[in-house]
């Protein structure tokens, strides 16, 4: 299994360098955010709002805690592409020579998994580091309670990245261009079901501030409720995998 480990990781090479990049921007871009806030034009901006009674301190917090959650997103939303190597595997006829190893057809699944989760372990990582660094130089944030965002995130791209490699295994190759849109339009499907009298209220007019309140509800979920997202990203995850070995087994194609 390590060695399959490795050659994903040998795959991804390239991306794991943008990777990187990507990274060391959204740090500074953090911190520069950060000191913004507390001395710079930012907190300039935040001051002439609360003085003009457009929006009270609470509000502003909101704000600039919603711009956080998009720094804290990014390391684990960027990650590489895992389902590139299924595209690269056929390209380089792996199949045949995975199918001679002494592996059965679970732990090669296995393996295409553990290398997308541990790209989200890596993502949790960096969010973790960022998390103690920025708790310490601004009151937006706290160390608990964006230990619960880092578990939430990771949670919703675990459940991403498991419907991504399941919908691999099931479309194969030729539908790799979907692959990455289907998680996306099944959690937008989801969500719509949960608040669709909320939505509709806003669309017919009944309630104008449905979608504020939907926010409000969602932040409120991300920073207080990451059980239940872990919850769902772990059997989301243990039947996307065991969905996967039973097609890849019928299939007999498995890298």
């Amino acid at each position: 299994m390590r060695g399959l480990l490795i050659k994903d990781f040998f795959c991804l090479k390239k991306q794991l360098i943008n990777y990187g990049f990507i990274i060391v921007g959204v740090i500074v871009i953090s911190v520069m955010f950060i000191l913004s806030y507390n001395f710079g034009n930012v907190h300039a901006g935040f001051v002439e709002i609360m003085e003009s009674e457009q929006n009270n301190e609470t509000d502003v917090m909101l704000i600039a805690r919603s711009a956080m959650l998009i720094f804290m997103l990014m390391p684990l939303a960027c990650m590489a592409d895992v389902v590139n190597l299924f595209t690269d595997d056929e390209k380089a006829s792996f199949y045949n020579v995975a199918a001679s190893f002494p592996l059965s057809i679970g732990k090669r699944v296995a393996c295409r998994f553990i290398t997308g989760y541990l790209f989200i372990a890596i993502g949790v990582a960096i969010d973790i580091i960022m998390t103690v660094i920025l708790s310490f130089m601004t009151d937006i944030i706290s160390l608990g309670m964006f230990c619960n965002v880092i578990i939430s995130f990771a949670s919703l791209m675990l459940m991403y990245i498991s419907i991504c490699i399941f919908s691999a295994y099931l479309l194969g190759n030729k539908g790799t261009t979907y692959i990455a849109v289907i998680p996306l339009l099944i959690g937008v499907v989801v969500y719509v079901a949960a608040n669709f009298a909320k939505l509709n209220d806003f669309i017919t007019g009944v309630n104008d501030g449905a979608l504020l309140e939907l926010y409000e509800q969602a932040t409120e979920f991300i920073f207080h409720k990451s059980y239940i997202l872990f919850i769902a990203a772990i059997i989301i995850s243990g039947v996307s995998y065991l969905a996967a070995v039973y097609i890849a087994g019928r299939k007999r194609e498995v890298a």
